[in-house]
């Protein structure tokens, strides 16, 4: 059996190269859009995949990409900007060209959006609201294009620096978290996106909105029992510190200032603060057939401490 060709947006991000690697392992050709061939392409099969230089800004290198493939994977977008404008420009319009030209191809490729559990709540960052207009952005393609958005929440795993940041905390004995309560969130292992995504490629009927998925954990997770787990890993009780809301909008805003002054973007934003602070950020129970999460967190996070701890990124008293 010919398996599907997939083509490849964020290719070189964290999660578009673990799902790089699944394709190939799996026999998928992959085309995937890139502004320069990462340096560690040899360490796909041979000949698996095929690099289109270029953006989503550039028609060409969509066309190209999206010539004769049976299906895409939009993994790329912002998840860090220094307006309103970057933002808007790459998760939403970036979407609707990306859907325009897969539109045109004489047999249009099934799209499946890596989208995010925060475009439910479009008001409470310009992140979220640029999320939420991508998909928004799906809608009009919907009698051209078979469209499968994916909501995935936290997202973490071996190659993510952004749970880095939570690992040397607990690993130094403490572990700041927002004093919010009741706040519940649902994570989940890269990995397992790899899988939602490859239940998307495999799906028969199209589903009528987002889906959400996570780890499986019902009702996610809370602050302190995330930090717990992170310390456990580590063989390390951390302590954990309530961080008022008042001091965590103080940073958030010091970080937009800073990110403003110096032109160069930041995650930990005003914006960011007011994602972390929301109380409800658990994933509707999963309706995607064929979709098994494999991950639980004690199990996730000791792969993702291994791959810091082999790579020099974390010591750990393992």
């Amino acid at each position: 059996m010919t398996l599907p060709i997939v083509a490849v947006t964020g290719a070189t991000g964290f999660i578009g190269q673990n799902l790089l690697r699944a394709l190939t392992e799996a026999g998928h050709q992959v085309r995937a859009l890139t502004r320069q061939v990462p340096l560690n392409d040899c360490l796909f099969p041979k000949g698996r995949v095929s690099w289109v230089r270029g953006s989503l800004s550039q028609k060409e290198a969509l066309h190209s990409l999206l010539d004769s493939v049976d299906a895409v994977v939009h993994c790329a977008g912002a998840v860090k900007a220094l307006s309103r404008e970057s933002f808007f420009t790459i998760n939403g319009a970036g979407v609707r060209d990306l859907a325009d030209v897969a539109a045109m191809q004489s047999n249009p490729p099934r799209l499946i959006y890596l989208s995010s559990l925060v475009a439910r709540e479009p008001s409470l960052s310009t992140y979220a609201a640029s999320k939420r207009l991508g998909e928004q952005m799906l809608c009009a393609f919907r009698d051209k294009l078979p469209i499968i958005i994916l909501r995935p929440p936290v997202v973490y795993g071996p190659g993510d620096m952004e749970t880095l940041r939570i690992f040397k905390m607990a690993a130094y004995g403490f572990v700041p978290i927002p004093k919010v309560s009741g706040a519940r969130m649902s994570l989940v292992h890269v990995e397992d996106v790899i899988g939602a995504i490859f239940s998307a490629l495999e799906l028969d009927a199209l589903p009528d909105g987002p889906i959400e998925f996570d780890d499986g954990r019902p009702k996610g997770y809370t602050w302190p029992e995330i930090a717990t787990a992170a310390g456990s890993v580590l063989r390390i009780f951390p302590r954990l510190i309530s961080v008022p809301i008042p001091f965590l909008y103080m940073v958030g805003a010091a970080g937009s200032l800073g990110a403003a002054l110096s032109r160069r973007p930041t995650v930990l934003s005003w914006g960011k603060v007011s994602e972390l602070l929301h109380p409800d950020w658990v994933a509707q129970t999963c309706s995607l057939p064929g979709y098994n999460p494999l991950w639980n967190i004690e199990k996730g996070f000791e792969n993702t401490v291994n791959w810091y701890t082999s790579r020099g990124l974390l010591k750990s008293n393992v």
